[in-house]
């Protein structure tokens, strides 16, 4: 009988073992493979290879942690009988308390801390304050806090404040602040250092802020007890306008600008820019007022947005038609501000004055006035900025919309005749669409025909989607097919868009021939299809009243692999409820739910349409002498299969069977209540899972039942047909179930 072969990693030369073990490691990290990371380290922990040095698998666990998997680190960390630095202690203990569900890996962590081989310091107990403050337990945290004079170190401030924020996610405000004003000042007043001092304060400001005490900042803010700390006012006001626009208080924000602008400090730039990007961006009413508001009285101090800022900010100050507002932060966003002593220096200028240009007028698409955008290119031209190419298409593409495509032409002949820059296909296609939106199919024809070769401007797919969108919009069918033909003439390759466009014009031009035949010998032999096209289709066959068609080319669909989305499914829901075909439109659930969709907002609306339907006629008393269709069968109604299946939580790291498990005696209840006696009462509660490691919850899945009825249809050589139809029409009576009996049904099917 052979032996088994070893690892390849116990093959290597044991000079060479460590460092490619460790590239190996840090490779699996790198990819996200945290789970293969940690079973090839427990293949060669647990090997007959000869044991790391502490240096070596210090390295090791370093390499590990980065993967953000600390459950698993930690099972490897027992199972191999490490013993880590206490760095990696520290890390170890930070990620556990970090890591969700919160609870029990925060329990695992202390009772880690509480078998620590080396002394533990104050980030070890900071990092497991942070975990019952997550966990909104400041009674585990007070014990904590007790305990470490008792190890030697003194409570620090950034300590303090984790016993503050336990209480704060408790909903405790008044003992969190009593806490503050008896403890948390006067420890940052003691001789700390400042980063510590700092982040003490910095903590507390983000968990009030985070937990939506925004009264209690204001009050900080007015009081000012920091000045008692030695933290700086500038890092305090900046940490609560950060703190502030983070929860989306924005508003808030700016009131502590005030507050600081009455004690005579202005705030940073980045601090005032994150409040007006964000006012600028609120969907609150008049944020966008507020925010140029603020932009002019930051002229005072020398702000100015920043493009991204002002961008948004001229966007939604066009939509709200403040054009005179906008106008404003158009004139301000000019200012020069880049010294022309040098000739990089002018060209930077140019451009970044021609990109504030444009961006203004792109804006002002929102007004819907082409005459705005052309004063605007008046007034560009006079104060010495010349347009470019986006300058020239912006201004065509507003008159384009406006549906004067005359202007817009006229416009490009200046273009043309070198008044203005050269235009590009972009140009072409923008005045293409222009006159396809006004009806003007010669002209746009005229263009792509004659005008872009003269100019030697080749037409891209765009420019062929954009045509052949405009001339099936206009019922100019036999016009759009020589379209596609002259374009693959061209050697242009059409893409989804293409096909989406083309085989929704034949559909509702009724020529369902011709969409097939397309589909048959064009879209799917060349694989370029997804749910645009498949959605075309049965959009098309749908409107042509040919559901059984549609339903047959959906399950060719299914068994050729392909996965058709919820949006497929709801347009034959849909039509199924408008032909009255109640069984058919459930059928189709069924289906969704076999193929690993549940149903949305769209699906329930369509089937609660149907109900509401046959309310009306039962109110009405359109009723027929009919069996009740509620007395369904067996196979109408699909009941739910619940699988009860125990998932470990963490996945085993070798074939060992020593290296997941964990030594009993070290384990045991007793124990656990000795170690950890003052854990809260959900400590209590999940003690059981906290003695093993290697815990595990029971999870309830629904298994998809049996495809056993699935319909099947027969493929040759990989193509799919449209059907010719389901077998028979739904005959079933039109007789109303009652709403409640009816969402009963709905629920049991899902």
């Amino acid at each position: 009988m052979g032996t088994a072969s070893p690892p390849l990693l116990s093959l290597l030369q044991p000079q060479h073992q460590q460092p490619d073990l460790l590239r190996l490691v840090d490779a699996l990290c790198a990819s996200g493979r945290a789970a293969e990371a940690h079973h090839r380290a427990s293949l060669f922990l647990l090997s007959a290879t000869p044991r790391l040095d502490a240096r070596a698998a210090d390295a090791l666990l370093r390499r590990l942690l980065s993967a953000r998997a600390p459950l698993l680190t930690l099972r490897l960390l027992q199972a191999a009988a490490l013993v880590p630095s206490l760095a990696n202690h520290n890390r170890l203990l930070a990620l556990l308390c970090r890591a969700d569900p919160p609870p029990l890996p925060v329990l695992l962590a202390h009772r880690l801390h509480l078998r620590m081989r080396v002394p533990p310091s104050a980030a070890s107990y900071a990092a497991l304050l942070d975990g019952y403050a997550r966990v909104a337990d400041p009674r585990a945290s007070q014990k904590l806090l007790d305990e470490m004079p008792e190890r030697g170190l003194v409570p620090s401030s950034l300590a303090r404040s984790f016993l503050v924020k336990a209480f704060l996610r408790a909903r405790d405000v008044d003992a969190a602040m009593e806490l503050v004003d008896n403890n948390l000042w006067p420890t940052m007043a003691g001789e700390e250092p400042q980063e510590v001092t700092n982040a003490a304060f910095a903590n507390l400001v983000q968990c009030l802020c985070a937990e939506g005490f925004f009264h209690v900042v204001f009050r900080i803010t007015e009081e000012m007890p920091q000045r008692r700390c030695d933290v700086a006012d500038e890092f305090a006001y900046a940490q609560m306008i950060d703190s502030l626009c983070r929860a989306g208080q924005h508003h808030g924000a700016s009131r502590i600008v005030y507050i600081m602008r009455k004690g005579g400090l202005c705030p940073s730039a980045v601090s005032y820019n994150c409040i007006v990007h964000g006012l600028s961006t609120s969907p609150k009413p008049g944020a966008c007022l507020r925010a140029h508001q603020l932009v002019m009285e930051g002229t005072s101090f020398g702000y100015r947005p920043r493009e991204v800022t002002y961008k948004v900010l001229v966007d939604e100050l066009c939509r709200e038609n403040e054009l005179a507002k906008a106008k404003d932060v158009l004139q301000l966003m000019l200012q020069p501000t880049i010294q022309h002593g040098q000739e990089e220096g002018r060209d930077a200028a140019r451009e970044a004055r021609t990109r504030i240009y444009n961006v203004f007028l792109r804006a002002l698409r929102a007004v819907d006035n082409p005459s705005e955008q052309l004063g605007v290119l008046v007034s560009m031209l006079q104060a010495g900025c010349k347009p470019d190419v986006i300058t020239m298409n912006t201004v065509i593409h507003g008159f384009c919309k406006s549906g004067r495509a005359q202007e817009a032409r006229r416009i490009l002949d200046d273009m043309l005749n070198g008044k203005f820059c050269a235009p590009d296909v972009v140009t072409f296609t923008t005045l293409i669409s222009g006159y396809l939106d006004a009806g003007d199919h010669a002209e746009a024809l005229n263009v792509l025909h004659t005008l872009m070769p003269r100019h030697r401007c080749s037409p891209t797919v765009i420019t062929y989607n954009c045509v052949l969108k405009g001339l099936f919009g206009l019922g100019q069918v036999d016009a759009a097919m020589q379209v596609l033909e002259e374009m693959n003439a061209n050697n242009v390759a059409a893409d989804c868009v293409t096909h989406t466009v083309v085989i929704k014009g034949l559909c509702d031009a009724g020529q369902l021939d011709k969409a097939k035949e397309l589909w048959d010998d064009v879209v799917w032999p060349s694989g370029i299809h997804d749910d645009y096209v498949y959605s075309a289709i049965f959009r098309g066959l749908c409107k042509q009243r040919k559901l059984e068609q549609a339903c047959d080319f959906l399950y060719e669909l299914v068994d050729c692999g392909v996965a058709p989305s919820i949006v497929c499914y709801n347009i034959l829901i849909d039509a199924a409820c408008k032909q009255g075909l109640k069984k058919l439109a459930y059928q189709l659930v069924k289906e969704m739910k076999r193929n690993g969709l549940a149903p949305d907002a769209v699906t329930w609306r369509i089937l609660g349409k149907l109900h509401h339907y046959e309310e009306e006629e039962q109110e009405e008393g359109h009723q027929l002498p009919t069996p009740d269709v509620g007395r369904s069968s067996a196979d109408d109604r699909l009941k739910p299969l619940v699988l009860t299946i125990e998932v470990p939580s963490l996945p085993p790291l070798s074939s060992s069977k020593d290296a997941y498990e964990v030594n009993a005696n070290n384990n045991s209840t007793s124990e656990t209540e000795e170690e950890v006696g003052y854990l809260t009462d959900t400590a209590n509660n999940n003690k059981a899972e906290a003695e093993e490691v290697g815990y595990s919850t029971k999870i309830t899945m629904e298994e998809p039942p049996d495809n056993t009825e699935t319909r099947r249809t027969k493929i040759d050589k990989g193509d799919i047909t449209w059907g010719g139809g389901l077998k028979k029409p739904d005959n079933q009576s039109l007789i109303r179930e009652p709403l409640s009996r009816a969402a009963k049904k709905v629920f049991g099917i899902l």
